[in-house]
């Protein structure tokens, strides 16, 4: 008869030998004794120092190059070149955690809810005359597309990424840009889409520039905050008296 001790031992998971050197690899760039645009030391190099295979080797470097750490370049001169991630790469691992996870839109408009009066109270801050001349050129981009759905959608989404992004808030514009198609891809939009609710959103982008224009950081965040809860509430259908309707489904992929 097996006797079995009190003490249960937990089943031991041995990282894979390619994450071992991915790790090590990465943390020397993160720490900077591998600085951006070097030259990784050769596969062949790889394999002779780490003394793993070269199937483990080209399996850390393609780790790498997937998070961002590293491009490849081709040819006599090639291999792997250090880079450091960019936003773009937290904004698709964000979007890829949303679109198959079954996040909610409820919950990505009160990430907007959230989010987005801080990033107008900072534009109102930061932003230049350069940029704004371009949300100014959106806005009337937007005002002219209210009979036309589609293009309302597209330069709609690019005039919040446009304030975002004057922010200078890099985790903050990853999330916006994370969150931002998926809300708009989102089977629930026809019904945002009405002429009623087309011209109050005009209406309300109208007085948000217009405080971003006059660097009234209170104001730009009031009113994107008045702004992105009324576009919950008639998205998500929370009634009149502000309690919850039916729920809504969970977003597609």
């Amino acid at each position: 008869m097996k006797v079995r001790s009190a003490a249960q031992i937990s089943p031991i998971v041995v990282p894979k030998a390619s994450d071992i050197l991915a790790s090590q690899l990465r943390q020397m760039i993160v720490q900077g004794d591998l600085r951006p645009g070097s030259l990784l030391p050769s596969e062949r190099d790889l394999v002779a120092e780490s003394g793993l295979s070269r199937t483990s080797v080209r399996d850390a470097l393609r780790v790498l190059e997937s998070e961002g750490f590293v491009t490849t370049k081709v040819g006599r001169s090639g291999g792997s070149v250090v880079t450091l991630p960019g936003r773009d790469v937290v904004a698709r691992s964000v979007e890829l955690f949303v679109r198959t996870h079954g996040i909610r839109l409820d919950s990505l408009l009160e990430c907007r809810v959230a989010v987005e009066p801080t990033l107008a109270r900072l534009a109102a801050r930061h932003r230049t005359p350069q940029e704004l001349e371009n949300i100014v050129d959106l806005h009337e981009q937007f005002v002219a597309s209210v009979g036309d759905v589609q293009r309302y959608k597209r330069i709609n989404l690019e005039w919040h990424l446009a304030i975002a992004r004057c922010s200078r808030n890099e985790p903050l514009i990853a999330l916006m840009e994370a969150i931002t198609m998926p809300i708009r891809d989102a089977m629930d939009y026809q019904h945002v889409t009405t002429p009623e609710m087309r011209d109050a959103a005009v209406k309300a982008h109208t007085v948000i520039l217009k405080a971003i224009r006059e660097q009234d950081e209170q104001g730009a965040s009031r009113r994107m905050e008045r702004h992105v809860t009324a576009y919950r509430d008639v998205a998500t259908g929370v009634a009149a008296n502000g309690s919850p309707r039916e729920p809504k489904p969970p977003l597609r992929a």
